[in-house]
């Protein structure tokens, strides 16, 4: 990991995947934050990382980089400020925790997945 003015540590909140069911018996899903935080490393994904996940139908834009074990999954979103990264995928190099690589998109028009 090297880091360059702009990528110093920052701090994101997660936002949980959850899903529930209506008051009309249809199946919906929202987000929760229950105040867990992560501090990573935010960085523009390289062009072959970008071309790999598009091939995978799960465009990124952005990495974070985090220490430690993850603490968001597929489906979650991260939030920094105003920005909204939606994790796309979550890669634990050796399954040690020691690091967690997040896959990421950033979204502007405040998409919310639904199912």
């Amino acid at each position: 990991m090297y880091l360059r003015p702009g990528n110093l540590y920052k701090d994101f909140t997660v936002e949980k995947k959850g899903r529930s069911i209506s008051s009309r018996g249809r199946a919906k899903s929202g987000y929760s934050d229950d105040g867990e935080t992560l501090r990573g490393v935010l960085a523009e994904a390289k062009p072959q990382e970008k071309e790999r996940w598009r091939q995978l139908q799960h465009p990124i834009s952005h990495t974070i980089v985090q220490k430690g074990k993850p603490k968001a999954a597929p489906e979650d979103r991260l939030i920094f400020g105003d920005r909204i990264f939606f994790v796309q995928g979550v890669d634990e190099p050796g399954a040690l925790g020691l690091w967690t690589i997040y896959y990421v998109e950033e979204r502007f028009d405040g998409h919310e997945y639904q199912d």
